[in-house]
């Protein structure tokens, strides 16, 4: 079954359908595969105030606003769609450059597939690898040199689908004095400042972005990634944030730590494992079956089980909408679900305690969020 570019199996589309109705799934896939109307960053409480960023920001012609909920978070708004002009020369590139670049990011060379001869100065589409046009803009540099390095800046993006401001070009973005950061993902950090937590582990920290916030709090967190690269571009945006003194970075599986570092322990722990990832947004094209759903559910219980062994709390988290890796797993968990403070999203499917950000009704990303408790 195909909605606006997101295929999903008829086993899931049946497992929606308990939660909602048909013309709600219709919605939501609609929702995601166009961007929130407002583009958050957390602003680094550790390096400066909301005030003044926000001030600073404003002297640079900049839209931006306070956040109803979260003192530490700022919008603008997202413009958009736009109708892209057309150009001669065209540039294939893959679904995360595409998803990038039509919110009005330039293109980099790490994100073109292929490419027609192209000189420095000439005008260009960009194209996603499913035939969808989304930016129109100036070479900066020639096709030949781009595909020979792979590295750097290769589209100055003039016109893109929507348009945010180009925040990483910002002085203020290389001062550290924000992370982008999505509204619900933003709750969470509030979620552990509501437990008065001083210690946390975050079991699957990478970009860092939950890290970070906790550690802004004054929080000392163990971050644990598996990956090496990504521990090595989470370590990058630590130190740019400043909060080097408040992260202590482990690489390791962290299914395993209980058994293989019998002493670690914090007063809450946070898992954002892999997901279907159906609530992130905007996408051009996804693929999803309820078996992956079910095989990824086994592998967050994993991850979950072993939090709690670590933390008499946990906050879980996901980036998807199913139900089967959100609410099924907190239920086979065996926890105690408790109120996490939060005003903002809606009630979880048959867990009233867990909160559910739903695109087509609370114009956020998919996400799903839980503050469970240790059985005793």
């Amino acid at each position: 079954m195909n909605f606006y570019g997101i295929e999903i199996d008829e086993g899931l589309y049946r497992h929606l359908l308990e939660y909602l109705s048909d013309s709600e799934i219709d919605a939501l896939f609609r929702s995601i595969t166009t961007p929130p109307p407002r583009y958050y960053i957390r602003v680094n409480t550790a390096k400066t105030t909301p005030q003044e960023l926000l001030k600073r920001l404003n002297s640079r012609g900049i839209s931006i606003y306070r956040d109803e909920f979260f003192d530490d978070a700022l919008w603008t708004p997202v413009e958009g769609p736009f109708q892209i002009p057309d150009a001669k020369k065209k540039v294939v590139v893959d679904k995360k450059a595409a998803e990038s670049v039509m919110l009005g990011a330039d293109l980099y060379a790490p994100g073109v597939i292929k490419t027609e001869r192209i000189k420095k100065g000439e005008e260009v589409n960009i194209v996603a690898d499913n035939g969808k046009v989304v930016a129109y803009g100036v070479a900066a540099s020639d096709s030949e040199e781009i595909m020979k390095t792979r590295q750097g800046l290769f589209v100055k993006v003039e016109k893109s689908l929507y348009k945010t401001p180009k925040i990483r070009e910002l002085p203020e973005y290389r001062d550290g004095l924000f992370y982008s950061q999505s509204l619900p993902a933003i709750a969470v950090g509030h979620v552990v400042r509501f437990l008065n937590a001083a210690t946390a582990i975050d079991l699957n920290a990478a970009p860092g972005g939950k890290t970070t916030h906790l550690a802004q709090m004054g929080i000392r967190v163990t971050a644990v990634d598996r990956s090496r690269p990504k521990i090595a571009k989470m370590n990058s945006e630590i130190t740019r944030l400043g909060l080097t003194a408040h992260v202590d970075i482990l690489l390791h599986d962290s299914r395993y730590l209980d058994r293989d570092f019998p002493r670690l322990k914090a007063h809450v722990a946070l898992v954002d494992p892999p997901c279907t990832d159906l609530g992130v947004r905007p996408k051009l094209y996804h693929k999803a079956t309820l078996e992956t759903a079910k095989t990824l559910a086994k592998y967050q219980l994993q991850f979950l089980k072993t939090a709690l062994k670590l933390a008499p709390y946990v906050v879980y988290s996901t980036c998807t909408v199913t139900y089967v890796e959100n609410e099924e797993v907190i239920r086979k968990a065996k926890a105690e679900p408790l109120d996490a403070g939060l005003t903002i999203g809606a009630p979880g499917w048959g867990c009233p305690e867990c909160r559910r950000f739903l695109p087509h009704i609370h114009n956020t990303p998919g996400f799903f969020l839980a503050l469970i408790r240790r059985s005793a």
